[in-house]
């Protein structure tokens, strides 16, 4: 593969940390719930908040930082991050020496990937991430990194 994927890398993980020192953490009166009524509420609560932070993704892509979005937010941020990360590890997956996934074309520049995977990527994948939140809030074990 032709493209340096480190700064996009980078770029996530750094905002990954900035989310979280915005208080990206699960709510607490969350916690309390059985994993089943904790999930519901962490899907509901993320379908809330998916348009405000698709909004805080792409400005922070387009150079206006993440600005300063709620505690939610922050949370729901973070997940994205993380599953972003996950996703750019999933495109450099090989068997045989032949790429499992295609490659984001190669005209995209990085902001245009990092958009693609911070908003349309988690459209795809938000359900399978919102589970593993839920687990990794109600067991306590921090966020899923993938």
């Amino acid at each position: 593969m032709s493209r340096d994927w480190e700064p996009v890398g980078r770029s996530l993980q750094a905002l990954t940390l900035r989310c979280r020192e915005l208080g990206g953490a699960p709510d607490p009166a969350w916690l309390a719930l059985p994993v089943r009524e904790l999930a519901m509420a962490l899907r509901m609560a993320e379908a809330v908040e998916r348009l405000p932070c698709d909004a805080l993704m792409r400005a922070h892509v387009h150079g206006g930082g993440i600005g300063q979005p709620t505690t939610r937010q922050s949370y729901f941020c973070a997940i994205r991050c993380l599953c972003a990360l996950d996703t750019l590890g999933i495109i450099h997956a090989e068997m045989d020496d032949r790429p499992l996934y295609s490659e984001p074309p190669a005209e995209w520049t990085d902001d245009q990937l990092l958009e693609w995977l911070l908003v349309s990527n988690w459209q795809q994948r938000h359900d399978t991430w919102l589970k593993l939140a839920a687990f990794s809030a109600a067991t306590g074990l921090g966020f899923y990194s993938g």
